[in-house]
């Protein structure tokens, strides 16, 4: 049985809604301007309806970051499949796995896999996912530290050196800067400068990881 329901706001987000990944209490990224699975909207994209959905889920931690997979059928052509975080104030954060439904369905049976990429603590051994079926508690399997090496590198942190993660390099650069001091000058009219120091793109692996990552370099004058 599908259960219909209201949502109240998830957790706070560091930049008000939007999402970049390596910043404190960021969670899932803003929606694009086209509707896809894993969009990770926040709510129903208008003239949609929201309802829990079924699917299967493999869990993976790569350094910091959870990457949520998921799989499974919708009935519907045009329905859109997401995870977003619960909002159930607990900590480990939980998930929601959600479908949206327009006002006119277009019945096909339409598989879907897809990863959502989300800050996570890395002590739990699981994550627990919500859906029509009740709760799941998902093994966290751990991706090796040596494969996070290339952009997951605690020797290059400093306080005036962070690295930001998200699902565009913009999201990335802002969620470094969100890491670093606003001003280091003392005087009034100081100026924070932040310069890019390296950036890339981390896609592929078995978890479907495609993650854009920013280290950026404050300075002051």
């Amino acid at each position: 049985m599908t259960h219909q329901r209201t949502l109240e706001a998830p957790h706070p987000q560091a930049d008000g809604g939007s999402s970049a990944f390596g910043a404190p209490g960021i969670w899932p990224i803003p929606s694009p301007s086209a509707p896809r699975h894993g969009a990770s909207h926040g709510s129903p994209p208008p003239g949609y309806t929201e309802s829990y959905g079924r699917a299967t889920y493999l869990a993976f931690r790569f350094g910091a970051l959870l990457v949520i997979q998921a799989e499974g059928t919708l009935p519907n052509l045009n329905q859109i499949a997401d995870i977003r975080q619960s909002p159930l104030k607990i900590y480990p954060p939980q998930f929601d796995f959600l479908v949206y439904t327009p006002q006119t369905s277009l019945p096909v049976i339409t598989p879907f896999k897809f990863s959502e990429v989300f800050g996570f603590p890395s002590g739990p051994p699981v994550v627990v996912i919500h859906d029509a079926d009740g709760h799941h508690a998902v093994k966290i399997e751990e991706i090796p530290a040596k494969g996070a090496q290339t952009f997951l590198s605690d020797a290059l942190e400093t306080s005036l050196v962070k690295t930001g993660y998200g699902k565009s390099f913009e999201a990335a650069f802002s969620a470094a800067v969100a890491l670093l001091p606003s001003d280091g000058s003392g005087t009034v009219d100081g100026l924070a400068q932040y310069r890019l120091v390296e950036s890339g793109l981390i896609q592929g692996g078995i978890a479907g990881i495609h993650l854009y990552y920013a280290r950026v370099e404050a300075s002051f004058s």
